[in-house]
């Protein structure tokens, strides 16, 4: 059991990485079809190893099975878009949002709009900075209870 077990770890870190170095690249996330090509192995291999890397929620997965959630990255479109240079990322949320210019180091622009009139509210990162602008981010559930209904959050 202790060999399956370290077998699982080493190919969970190895998909983890595969799977973030990817979305960095391509600007979205490996289909699991991808990931088991790449390595060569079976997909219930890889959908057994994105169940292992979602328990810390950093991985979420859709009911397909497909990654829904890369921390901070969306696997979706999302009202929460990110631009970095040329480069664009979807996030699930606006916490998420300012997580991937800080995950980069690198300036960025988010484009967000209001929750309730959908009024636009870009919002630019400079220098690790949010420049004066309109608006307020509200956080109206506390951290510790995002993950009890992460689509309401």
């Amino acid at each position: 059991m202790r060999k399956t077990k370290a077998y699982g770890q080493k190919i969970d870190s190895k998909i983890r990485l595969y799977v973030y170095r990817f979305m960095l690249r391509k600007q979205r996330a490996p289909q699991v079809a991808e990931i088991a090509s790449h390595f060569s192995c079976d997909v219930k291999l890889v959908r057994k190893a994105l169940a292992r890397l979602s328990v810390s929620h950093a991985f979420m997965l859709q009911e397909s099975g497909e990654l829904w959630r890369v921390a901070p990255f969306s696997a979706v479109p999302t009202g929460f878009l990110v631009r970095v240079g040329q480069r664009s990322w979807f996030a699930n949320c606006i916490w998420d949002a300012l997580g991937i210019p800080a995950l980069l180091g690198q300036d960025a622009v988010i484009q967000a709009s209001c929750g309730c009139c959908n009024y636009e509210m870009p919002i630019e990162v400079k220098r690790g900075k949010l420049l004066s602008g309109r608006g307020v981010i509200q956080f109206s559930v506390p951290a510790r209870d995002w993950y009890r209904d992460v689509v309401f959050t």
